[in-house]
């Protein structure tokens, strides 16, 4: 997440209180806000020195054990493959994306392309002042082999067809290809929005919204059975708390996450298990989903 300036941060802290549950498009009755489900997390393992400004993670399809992630605006325009199968994570390639630019990286998905072949999406959607014509989104294939390489992505432009937005989550369902992306709003509910299926390069495609998603949304990822996604709030202005969703967007669990100075980044390491980190702390956590939040699992 890039720095904002200090009038708005103090501004922030004065707005009202975060709104962390999101309206969903079911009427079925939801938990109060403040019974976030409780596990004891785990620590994953620790980040290698070059990765300070987290804001992207992916769990590898091919690779277990391995991670890909990126940091935000003002960074490299890479990839990096982490293997934390250990408690002390072992950078293990560096991938450099040709013809791609870090304005704001701040997602990354990793599921199939409209091939079925396993891809890493890296979301260049980051927009704090929500003033950026159009935002992308790079892809490439997940390689068969973990060595330093450089790739050149297909690229995705997007626009909003409500205006601009900030966002920090990139969602791509398993199942069907489906790309989401989640706006990041102060104090009040942002929106879920559905790309084309499948979209277009060479063209800009437009995301629609679809239903609501929780305030101060910071990251989201589809389960690896793809009958449920999670978006995450993170401090210092939003709840440390994953909202878990079957796929029709019905809400099955909030769990809470472990506090970071800037909780950033949620994947899954496998669907009864997320795996959440801290732009600001080098630290990932395994966090373990109660079972309602495991469908197909």
């Amino acid at each position: 997440m890039s720095s904002l300036p200090a009038v708005f941060l103090a501004t922030a802290a004065l707005a009202v209180p975060l709104a962390g549950d999101p309206v969903s498009v079911s009427s079925a009755p939801r938990p109060p806000a403040h019974r976030a489900h409780r596990a004891a997390p785990e620590r994953a393992c620790t980040l290698p020195a070059g990765l300070k400004e987290l804001s992207g993670l992916g769990a590898s399809t091919k690779h277990p054990g391995i991670v890909y992630a990126l940091n935000d605006s003002g960074n490299t325009n890479q990839v990096f493959a982490v293997d934390c199968s250990g408690a002390t994570g072992r950078l293990k390639a560096i991938f450099t994306l040709t013809g791609a630019t870090n304005t704001d990286w701040e997602a990354m998905a990793v599921g199939p392309d409209e091939s079925g072949r396993p891809s890493i999406h890296v979301g260049d959607i980051g927009d704090n002042f929500a003033g950026r014509a159009e935002i992308s989104v790079y892809r490439f294939a997940e390689p068969d082999t973990l060595a330093n390489a450089t790739v050149s992505p297909t690229t995705f432009r997007f626009t909003y067809a409500d205006g601009k937005h900030d966002a920090e989550s990139l969602l791509l369902d398993p199942t069907n290809r489906q790309m989401y992306v989640a706006s990041k709003v102060l104090g009040a509910a942002g929106k879920l929005y559905k790309a084309p299926l499948p979209p277009q390069s060479g063209q800009v495609n437009s995301l629609t919204p679809v239903r609501n998603a929780p305030s101060w949304t910071t990251d989201g990822a589809y389960s690896p059975s793809g009958k449920s996604y999670v978006l995450r709030s993170g401090g210092p202005f939003g709840p440390n708390t994953g909202y878990v969703y079957d796929a029709a967007g019905t809400k099955l669990a909030e769990v809470a996450l472990p506090a970071q100075p800037q909780g950033e980044t949620v994947t899954y390491a496998d669907c009864r298990t997320l795996l959440v980190g801290s732009e600001n702390d080098s630290q990932l956590w395994r966090v373990p989903l109660p079972a309602e939040a495991a469908p197909g699992c």
